[in-house]
């Protein structure tokens, strides 16, 4: 079974499998896909950060990209210089390395297959889907002039891509080393220098992910596992120690949603204030204390639970090989101080955060929910939704969500039972009467796994995707 937000994607997973290779195989064929098809959210620009059970334990992949060598603190606090936009915000993109270290652990098919499907889509067209034209054309300001990508395009519009196309040939035919040193790669530092950047070559060539621990904890008899710093992750895990001192109530109702979300912010507010690169800072294990797009696929015995990001729509917009540079640096301090001080060569604090649930010693449900600052806060009303509520996969993605935006605001949405406002602002909330946009509350992706070796999955309304399951024979 493949769950993710575009169709194409799903078709380009289930196509892997058919040739034979392993649910990684199918990740990364539906990852190169979603690059193709949703450029404002992913792409080699971009980050992979993963969680793969293959039956005799479960490994984590930290895919994210440092900041260039050449970066300062100094040139970050210039006046009008930093902003989501900025070309310092450019870190080293790691999604192809990702690619190329776990299909080398995981696959079968090498990269030249699993990327066939998204080389043929950009170079002979795709069908734009409805929320990802939506989020295209609303946040088309953020591209620059460079990108030949279409302005506004409709929904069910024909797109091309030929820039990416020859980006993702260079990669099937010469693997990681074409892509970091090869056509890109000058491509990309160009670029950047030309918008004021500092990235260089040598800081593309040296990059490499690392394989790290998984982090975990007990809830309610099951066991979540998340990646650790740099990645938010932990700010799930001290949510639900939180939230395991006693009961939730029914679904929907005010204070389940308000105790639900207090939690959400504790957990939000220790990871503000200790995730940074471990390899420059010690994290404590806070989420111990008991006060991205996303791919899920399940096949045979491997579970895998992936998640790549340019961060904000269209990364910082600047254009290179058919893609666009993520900005990822914008996740950094510029507090001397802080942890995630913005550092040459470090990785700053990065959102993307796929997931494991386990039970009796097998993983039981992937999970994923995509958007930012949005992620952590997803999984856990997701995670409550299956777990204590008994919700199916489907059912849980389909529930209303509310959205801690920082500070004392927060967001609902419509679906909740009536005097749900009135208990979050009893919790401390100020709940904006404005409403968000649909886009804002997350999209996630749910596979489960029973007993029986039946798969069940659902696929979030917010977006394009759907989940597609086919008979093992």
């Amino acid at each position: 079974m493949v769950a993710t937000s575009s169709p194409l994607a799903v078709e380009a997973a289930l196509w892997a499998l058919a040739e034979g290779g392993t649910a990684m195989d199918a990740a990364l064929a539906s990852d190169a896909v979603l690059g193709v098809v949703q450029p404002m959210s992913t792409g080699v620009g971009g980050d992979l950060f993963c969680l793969v059970d293959d039956g005799r334990q479960v490994a984590g992949f930290n895919g994210s990209g440092a900041a260039p060598r050449a970066l300062t603190l100094d040139a970050c606090r210039q006046p009008g210089v930093w902003n989501d936009r900025s070309p310092l915000c450019v870190t080293v993109p790691g999604a192809v390395d990702g690619w190329t270290q776990l299909e080398e652990r995981f696959g079968r098919l090498g990269l030249e297959r699993t990327t066939a499907p998204a080389r043929q889509l950009a170079a002979q067209g795709f069908p734009l889907g409805v929320a990802a034209a939506a989020t295209w054309r609303a946040e088309d300001k953020r591209t620059r002039a460079e990108s030949s990508l279409p302005r506004k395009p409709s929904a069910g519009q024909r797109v091309t891509n030929a820039d990416l196309s020859a980006t993702l040939d260079e990669i099937a035919a010469g693997g990681r080393d074409a892509h970091y040193e090869g056509a890109w790669a000058k491509a990309a530092v160009a670029a950047c220098e030309a918008a004021g950047g500092v990235l260089g070559l040598n800081d593309l060539a040296s990059h490499r992910g690392e394989w790290v621990e998984p982090i975990r904890t007990d809830y309610r008899g099951h066991t979540v596992v998340e990646l650790p710093s740099n990645g938010q992750g932990a700010a799930v895990l001290a949510a639900l120690n939180e939230l395991e001192r006693e009961a939730l109530g029914p679904v929907r109702m005010p204070e389940t949603v308000a105790r639900t979300m207090s939690a959400v912010r504790h957990g939000m507010e220790m990871a503000y204030e200790h995730v940074a690169d471990p390899r420059f800072a010690d994290i404590p294990p806070f989420w111990e204390a008991r006060d991205t797009v996303y791919t899920a696929v399940v096949a045979d015995d491997m579970c895998v639970s992936l998640i790549s990001s340019v961060f904000m729509a269209f990364g910082s917009g600047i254009w290179a090989g058919g893609t666009f540079l993520q900005n990822r640096g914008y996740g950094f301090s510029l507090d001397a101080g802080h942890p995630n001080a913005v550092q040459g060569g470090k990785r700053p604090f990065h959102t993307i955060i796929p997931g494991l649930v386990r039970r009796h010693g097998r993983t039981e449900t992937v999970l994923g929910v995509v958007g930012g600052p949005m992620q952590p806060q997803g999984q856990v009303q997701v995670l409550t939704h299956l777990v204590d509520h008994g919700l199916d996969p489907q059912a849980a993605l389909d529930e209303p969500r509310a959205f801690w935006l920082g500070g004392d605001m927060l967001a609902t949405e419509p679906g909740f039972a009536d005097h749900v406002d009135d208990a979050l602002r009893q919790a401390g909330f100020d709940v904006v009467a404005d409403p968000v946009g649909s886009h804002w509350f997350g999209v996630g992706q749910v596979i489960r796994l029973h007993d029986d070796g039946w798969l069940e999955g659902g696929s979030d309304p917010r977006h394009d995707g759907i989940a597609v399951g086919e008979l093992h024979r």
